[in-house]
Parts: C-alpha cells; structure tokens; sequence
C-alpha cells in the first residue's frame, strides 16, 4: 500500500511482474549480507524500488534508492538486454554514484554485467542494448561499454564480497 502510494506520487507505475523479476533476480546476486531495517520492525535484502516512467526511448535511472525504467526500456528490450539495464541502474546503487562521469558509467557496466551473468543472462546477446546508447558528455562511447561488459569473465565471477584466493 505505501509503495503504490509512494509510486503514485512520483508519477511512476510498478514493473509488470516479469520485469520485477528479472530485476529482483539480478540485485539479488550482489550484496547477499546487506539487510535494511524498517520502521515497523521487519527487515529485508537491500533492494531498491523498481518503477516504471512514461517514455518510449529506452532510458533509466537510479537515484535515492529508486530505479526506474521508461515503459520503451519494459517493452522493447529482450530479457538479456533488460537483465543488463537492470544490473548497470543497480551496480549505480550499490556502488553509491550520486551522478554520471565517465568512470561512474564504467564501473556501474562492469558491475551489472557481473550481477546480469551471474543471474543467469547472456551478456553476449545482451550488449545489442548499446544500439540505444549514445555518447554523451558523462557517457563512455557505445563500443568502449560493450567492451567492458564483454571483458567480465562469468565463468571465474565469485560472490560479492568474497576475498580473491591468493596463489603461491
């Protein structure tokens, strides 16, 4: 009820459920120990709310804990390419990035793109996203971010917050 309301006020719709459980699924792989306390003594997983703006371009954000979707972004990208959205708005949150740089844009790509493969998403066939992407002032150039996300190895991904084994 307070979600719909909160929502509401902001002009924003919830994700249609597939949506939401893509991207419940893809925050779940990171910060598996962070827990939030609420007001009436319940607590949950850190995740942030999920929304849906108008808008047919394929666009999100994340900010103050909220990450919303243009309805163009819950509609016309394949689940792979939503998984990495989802991942790189998210990655955005659990990194704390209170603005866009160029280096912001970089780490929040390599992060999702972890926390898309580990969900089970192909971030070969997921990367056809950057056809929506263009290059801005705080924005790394199309090819630059495909790479990144290509460049993480999913195979050797371990849990967030796992230490790196050292070899001797």
């Amino acid at each position: 009820m307070v979600l719909s309301v909160l929502t509401a006020m902001l002009g924003a719709m919830l994700l249609p459920d597939d949506r939401q459980a893509i991207a419940l699924k893809v925050a779940a792989q990171g910060l598996p120990e962070c827990r939030m306390y609420h007001a009436d003594g319940s607590e949950g997983p850190c995740l942030p709310i999920f929304t849906v703006t108008r808008g047919k371009a394929v666009n999100s954000r994340s900010l103050a804990g909220q990450i919303a979707f243009t309805h163009g972004a819950t509609t016309r990208l394949s689940d792979d390419e939503f998984a990495l959205l989802a991942g790189h708005e998210i990655a955005h949150w659990y990194l704390g990035h209170r603005g866009s740089s160029l280096e912001a844009e970089l780490a929040a790509d390599r992060l999702g793109a972890l926390l898309a493969c580990r969900a089970g998403y192909d971030l070969t066939r997921a990367v056809s996203i950057f056809r929506f992407v263009g290059r801005g002032r705080d924005h790394p150039a199309p090819a630059l971010r495909r790479a990144a996300v290509l460049a993480v190895d999913c195979q050797a991904a371990r849990p967030l917050g796992t230490p790196a084994t050292l070899s001797r």
